[in-house]
């Protein structure tokens, strides 16, 4: 009799657990998405493969055989053919206005060079800012060349053979194609050039929004919110000096993590400090208002830790471009990684920290943080005011 009592008293225990579990939505939500989407980012976004690689090509040859060959790489799928140059400083400028990946320079006659001197030259200028698609762009560009130029030494063979043939001393040289490589912005093709731009903005995503909703939520468990219900102050006031102190400890980490990258990690600062510092203040702006419209959101400490640490983290580091390329990714992800603000910030610190350019060459995706910033903060605002 005893022993059922003390079964009906344990399995009252466990009822009452799953009322708790069952009445708090918001955390059984996040803990059954949560699985769903970890298997479908893991599983389309973690490829190693490239795919529309956009490609600038200079031809002063503009003879059949690279004709033949341009469209063969335009016709991978690994490859886009997006700009075709009046002159080799054209390519400087295509990697300026994000138009082009990698770069294609022939040399003039490059036809007669590769069949009847064995020395056709091609040059594969490669973006090296982005370590993941250089590297793997030469190999595709390589695989294709050396496809093509067995291809013209089986045409010149048949020529020959048409032609009736021709002594030893007559015979034609062997077709060559001779492929050299460039890396722009980073020829030592270092991967820190690539992870610490990704890095800082995983981080500054990350702890900014950890600390601004664990704080908030927990007054409210505490009860201490509750005197905002009689305060004049208005929310806004309340929501921007919550965020004050929080953007001053996040400024110092941005300092030190500015530091470790130039000093421990040695990747220079090509552009202006003055530019990166503000682009990474206004995302740091970003950041906490996203921690503060969580803390809206949610009761629990519990709940806001898991949204702001596996929700965010999980986008920040498969739909960012941190680890793998976008352009590799479905159509669908490509989409959703537009709504990733630390996509926007990575890009940035890209074109002013690694490849040295002025704020001109990544306004849009500062403007696009700006709108990041109006929204979530508006957002923040109507719900802070809704629950008081």
């Amino acid at each position: 009799m005893g022993r059922m009592q003390d079964f009906k008293r344990f399995m009252s225990f466990v009822g009452k657990e799953f009322n708790h579990i069952l009445r708090d939505t918001r955390a059984l939500m996040v803990l059954i998405v949560m699985p769903v989407v970890m298997i479908v980012l893991f599983g389309f976004a973690l490829s190693t493969e490239i795919k529309d690689v956009k490609v600038a090509v200079y031809d002063p040859s503009r003879d059949a055989a690279t004709s033949r060959l341009i469209s063969q790489i335009d016709a991978s799928e690994y490859f886009t053919v997006t700009a075709f140059l009046d002159g080799e400083d054209g390519v400087l400028e295509a990697f300026r206005s994000n138009s082009a990946d990698i770069a294609l320079v022939f040399e003039d006659n490059f036809y007669h060079r590769a069949v009847h001197d064995s020395d056709g030259r091609l040059q594969v200028i490669v973006d090296g800012s982005n370590t993941n698609i250089g590297s793997m762009a030469v190999f595709y560009v390589s695989s294709i060349v050396s496809s093509f130029q067995k291809e013209l030494a089986q045409e010149a063979a048949l020529n020959q053979a048409a032609a009736g043939g021709s002594s030893s001393a007559e015979a034609v040289s062997p077709v060559q194609i001779r492929t050299s490589t460039r890396m722009m912005y980073n020829p030592q093709m270092k991967s820190a050039f690539n992870f610490v731009p990704g890095v800082m903005g995983m981080i500054l995503m990350l702890v900014c929004a950890m600390m601004t909703s664990v704080s908030i939520v927990r007054e409210k468990e505490r009860g201490t919110m509750e005197v905002l219900l009689v305060s004049p102050v208005k929310p806004f006031s309340v929501i921007l000096a919550k965020a004050i102190p929080y953007f001053v400890v996040s400024a110092f980490i941005l300092l030190i993590v500015l530091c470790l990258s130039v000093f421990l990690i040695k990747v220079p600062i090509s552009g202006s400090l003055m530019w990166v510092v503000l682009v990474s203040l206004l995302f740091i702006l970003v950041s906490l208002s996203i921690g503060i419209l969580i803390s809206t959101l949610v009761a629990k400490q519990e709940v806001a830790i898991l949204i702001s640490g596996m929700v965010l983290m999980l986008p920040t580091m498969l739909l960012s471009g941190m680890l793998f390329p976008i352009e590799s990714m479905p159509k669908v992800l490509q989409w959703i990684s537009y709504c990733v603000p630390a996509k926007w910030y990575i890009d940035s610190i890209k074109v002013m920290m690694i490849q040295g350019l002025g704020i001109r060459y990544c306004l849009d995706a500062v403007l696009i943080l700006c709108g990041f910033l109006t929204v979530i903060t508006g957002l923040s605002v109507f719900k802070f005011k809704d629950r008081l």
